[in-house]
């Protein structure tokens, strides 16, 4: 599969591919990590300091994955705003909310991460979880997730899909994604198939950690981090403003 380049056309792009299959996604996201999804979540989370009032920013939100496991373990006072391309993402994120049980308010907003509709100098966190490779203009994004993240002490985090370093476990791994995904999302329907057939592009496609972390350095953070874990599946960044 082609991924455009481009920033309009790897918007629509995102949007379309994931449009067709927001009700079933977090189903398809367990099937695809084969359940470790949560346990990378709980990873990511286990960096932030939930103990104060708190402003929290996750982009390419979704159904709301990361959001409202970032609500349920915020302080009370705290607010957590999830932002999303995708309307029927949100949709699927907004009727879940009703049965979440949060401790702090959560909204969400339709936009991208590259042109986010927020003051400067206002979260204390940015996440993302999972979709790092979905942007079209990581730089951008990064750029401006620097400007809405407080001044003093704001805080970068994602954890996300990278290629193997391992160059005996990339053929096993890249047979996985490519081949033996796609064909038991073809049994469920063709846009589990095209959707599963897009992120193993994705991640084939995909930037290293250590590429990530010079992009962030470009952008302007400091104690840029990142580590692999899950045989390095994934890949955890961190960055400070």
């Amino acid at each position: 599969m082609e991924i455009p380049t481009g920033f309009v056309d790897k918007a629509r792009f995102v949007r379309v591919i994931f449009t067709d299959v927001d009700r079933e996604y977090d189903a398809l996201l367990h099937l695809m990590t084969l359940g470790f999804d949560s346990v990378w979540r709980r990873r990511l989370l286990s960096k932030l300091d939930f103990s104060q009032e708190t402003l929290f920013l996750d982009l390419a939100c979704g159904t709301g994955l990361v959001t409202f496991a970032l609500s349920q373990r915020a302080n009370s006072a705290s607010m957590v705003v999830g932002l999303d391309l995708s309307s029927a993402m949100l949709k699927v994120a907004q009727r879940k909310r009703y049965a979440a049980r949060l401790t702090c308010p959560v909204e969400f907003v339709r936009g991208v991460g590259e042109f986010q509709p927020f003051r400067s100098n206002v979260f204390s966190y940015v996440t993302i979880g999972l979709a790092l490779r979905n942007f079209a203009n990581r730089l951008a994004m990064f750029e401006e997730s620097f400007r809405t993240l407080k001044q003093h002490g704001g805080w970068f985090f994602s954890v996300d899909f990278v290629r193997l370093k391992n160059p005996r476990l990339w053929p096993v791994y890249e047979f996985h994604i490519f081949h033996v995904l796609p064909s038991l999302g073809w049994i469920v329907s063709g846009y589990w198939k095209r959707t599963l057939v897009y992120l193993a592009s994705s991640i084939r496609a995909s930037l290293s950690p250590e590429q990530n972390c010079k992009l962030l350095e470009q952008a302007g953070y400091r104690n840029t981090r990142s580590e692999r874990i899950t045989l390095g599946v994934v890949a955890l960044l961190q960055a400070q403003k």
